[in-house]
């Protein structure tokens, strides 16, 4: 069974502001949250590894520009570098 979380539990987790995974998430860096029936933000363990990738390259001074096309070269399959 897969466990979602929700924004604060993941942002505890990961050392994040809640308002910046929600900021990620409006400018296309992870997908729409799913959910609950009430309306809040759940994420499984794929989003939480989305989110610690983008935390990685930030610290490596990569631009969100930058971490934004590896993400898609990554989702389409291709490696981001030779």
């Amino acid at each position: 069974m897969n466990k979602h979380k929700q924004i604060g539990e993941v942002a505890r987790e990961l050392g994040m502001n809640p308002k910046t995974i929600r900021y990620y998430e409006e400018i296309g860096l992870i997908p729409a949250a799913q959910r609950t029936e009430t309306g809040y933000r759940v994420y499984d363990q794929a989003d939480i590894e989305r989110l610690a990738f983008i935390l990685r390259a930030r610290a490596l001074d990569f631009s969100l520009n930058d971490i934004g096309e590896i993400l898609a070269l990554r989702e389409n399959g291709e490696a981001p570098c030779l």
